[in-house]
């Protein structure tokens, strides 16, 4: 190590590092600890005057009770991210964290890593706004950004509760966003041709992995669209252990319970779909030997979607935009295409035109009354327009004389 040069009444020390051709600094913290840092410059005076003022800047942050030293953004990102697996692996998590991490993941961390957690201004947020859009493809809906923005809080308080930057000085997001829409959900006839079509359909793949994956799908696609059941989160962590049956009545009812979005629930499946689920069972040895009734008894504790090979796939949603574009069903209403979550929507159309109220319905899917109103209330009308008519009564013949 080089001489050292002590400035600021020891304060402040320069000191070369071996093969260094630049000068490091040594800054004396108000809590009597030392900051490193790295002028950048190999000459001595410039050097001087660079560890000077950073020694100015950490006295001013002390004098008006801003914190001394900043964190990296990415690496505050990563501690959350870690903080909220650890809390979701221990079942004490929401529901919710999952999308915390994957928008950290996917959006802040890639824009905001590089800068300093003490830097994300009111401007720099207006031009991650931007960066969003162009990354997403489209503008992002209200309960998006509201997700983005709790994800970004939440590494803001992380970084204020450590000291790392003064909550005064955070930013306040954006909370403006584009409507909500649900994707298009599908007709009854349209329904009706899209499952009729799925026999044949799963016959007419080429390679045995792509009738292993669309015979998942056949029964996936009548299993969501019999219980309104999430896609993702909520239909790909259901175990066999997660379904039982509900005796009301005398009356059998398939109950399953499910943890997604809105949390754990139960909900109770339209009949027709143990048929499906057995068809499912069939496909493995193990599951095979048993009686439908004898396997939810016995509490099996393996997902219920599942390749033939055990594994299960994250390509669904592909497989399933191809049996739309073959049965020319993937473009809605508003020229929308279709997903899997057009599943969900048709399933609240269908119960909706059935007689179901409208919180019954937002119980049996997790979601809010609101939430149904707002994307279903105008609905309502048409689809039970028969009831709201009332019987219809044929004019008398007057008789002749």
């Amino acid at each position: 190590m080089s001489e050292l040069i002590h400035l600021m009444e020891g304060a402040v020390v320069l000191y070369k590092r071996d093969r260094s051709g630049r000068w490091q600094a040594r800054l004396k913290m108000a809590d009597k600890s030392w900051k490193r840092v790295s002028t950048g410059e190999a000459d001595a005076k410039q050097a001087a005057k660079v560890a000077l003022k950073l020694h100015y800047e950490a006295e001013f942050k002390r004098e008006h009770k801003l914190p001394e030293s900043t964190r990296r953004f990415g690496l505050i990102a990563d501690a959350v991210v870690a903080d909220l697996k650890a809390k979701l692996d221990a079942g004490e998590g929401k529901a919710v964290y999952t999308d915390y991490i994957s928008c950290i993941e996917n959006y802040l961390k890639p824009y905001f890593r590089k800068y300093n957690v003490d830097s994300v201004d009111g401007k720099l947020l207006k031009q991650f706004e931007k960066w969003r859009v162009e990354k997403m493809g489209k503008e992002p809906v209200h309960s998006t950004i509201t997700t983005h923005n709790s994800a970004l809080n939440r590494i803001f308080d992380y970084a204020a509760d450590h000291g790392w930057v003064a909550r005064t000085a955070l930013p306040v997001p954006n909370n403006k966003g584009k409507k909500s829409e649900p994707r298009p959900a599908f007709t009854m006839a349209e329904y009706k041709t899209l499952t009729a079509k799925l026999p044949a359909w799963v016959n007419e793949a080429r390679t045995e992995k792509s009738k292993y994956m669309r015979e998942l799908l056949r029964d996936y696609v009548l299993v969501l669209a019999n219980t309104g059941m999430r896609h993702g989160t909520e239909s790909m962590n259901l175990k066999w252990r997660n379904i039982d049956w509900h005796i009301k009545n005398k009356e059998k009812h398939l109950r399953m319970f499910v943890n997604g979005k809105t949390g754990p629930r139960h909900l109770i499946a339209r009949h027709n779909t143990a048929d499906y689920l057995k068809r499912i069972q069939q496909r493995f040895s193990d599951l095979a030997k048993l009686d439908f009734d004898k396997l939810l008894k016995e509490k099996v504790d393996q997902y219920v979607f599942r390749l033939r090979d055990g594994t299960q796939s994250g390509n669904l949603h592909q497989t399933f935009e191809q049996l739309l574009r073959d049965t020319d069903l993937l473009v809605g209403a508003g020229d929308q295409k279709r997903t899997l979550y057009s599943l969900r929507h048709s399933y609240a159309t269908f119960q909706l035109q059935a007689g179901i109220g409208i919180h019954d319905l937002a119980k049996q899917m997790g979601t809010s009354v609101q939430m149904i109103e707002q994307h279903y209330s105008k609905l309502v009308p048409e689809l039970i327009a028969d009831k709201l008519a009332g019987p219809k009564y044929e004019k008398k013949k007057k008789k002749k004389d």
